[in-house]
C-alpha cells in the first residue's frame, strides 16, 4: 500500500516499504535514539525544501523510499543547486549548536545525544561524494570551472577514493576485532553510485 497526496502543489509519494521501515525502526528501537535520528533527518530535508521554495524552485514531486528522499524540480533550478544542497546540513549544524547550548545550560543528556546526531548527519552529508550534499556542491562547482565530462570523471575518482578508504578502514577495524559493517556498506554504496550515477 502506498500513499499519494498533494501539498502546496507538490505531489508527495510515500512508498509502503518506506512506511514499513520507519515503523519497524520505531517498534524495535531499544536505544531511544531512532526518534531523534528521524527528527534530524526530517529537519535536514526540511532545510532543502525551504531553500527550494524560497529560491522559487518548489519541488514538483517528493518521493519517500527506503534510504532516500527523491526530489524532482523544474527546469532552471540548477543555478540554485548549491544553495539548496547546503541548506540541509546548515539546519543540522544550527540544531547542533542549539541543542549543545541547551545541554551546557541545563545538563540534559538527551540534548547532548540529539546535538551529536545532528552534527554527524550534517557533517556526513558534506562529504564530497555523489549522492550527498557535498558531492552536489562539488560537482556544480566543477561543472562551472571545467568541461562536464571532466567534472564527472573527477567525481568518479573522488567517489572511488572514498570507497577504498572506507573499505580499508573497515578491514583494519575487523583485524583489530572491532568489525563495523557500516564502512563496507558505505564503500559499496559509493562504488555503485560511481557506476550508475556518473
Amino acid at each position: 500500500m502506498q500513499m499519494r497526496f498533494k501539498l502546496f502543489g507538490t505531489e508527495i509519494y510515500i512508498s509502503f516499504l518506506f512506511s514499513a521501515v520507519i515503523t519497524a525502526m520505531l517498534a524495535f528501537d531499544r536505544t531511544g535514539y531512532v526518534l531523534p535520528l528521524l527528527f534530524a533527518v526530517a529537519m535536514h530535508e526540511a532545510g532543502h525544501l525551504t531553500a527550494m521554495w524560497v529560491t522559487g524552485c518548489a519541488p514538483k514531486r517528493i518521493k519517500l523510499v527506503p534510504a532516500a528522499v527523491e526530489i524532482s524540480t523544474g527546469i532552471g533550478c540548477e543555478k540554485h543547486a548549491v544553495t539548496v544542497a547546503l541548506c540541509g546540513p546548515a539546519v543540522n549544524i544550527i540544531l547542533f549548536f542549539t541543542l549543545w547550548f541547551n545541554y551546557a545550560a541545563f545538563g540534559n543528556e538527551m540534548s547532548l545525544w540529539c546535538a551529536l546526531i545532528n552534527l554527524i548527519i550534517g557533517v556526513f552529508n558534506l562529504l564530497p561524494v555523489t549522492g550527498l550534499d557535498g558531492g552536489t556542491v562539488l560537482e556544480c562547482l566543477l561543472i562551472r570551472k571545467t568541461h562536464f565530462m571532466r567534472a564527472r570523471l573527477v567525481m568518479r575518482i573522488i567517489n572511488l577514493g572514498f570507497a577504498a578508504a572506507a573499505a580499508a578502514l573497515g578491514v583494519t577495524l575487523a583485524f583489530m576485532g572491532r568489525f563495523n559493517l557500516s564502512f563496507f556498506i558505505f564503500a559499496l554504496y559509493l562504488t555503485v553510485m560511481s557506476l550508475i550515477k556518473i
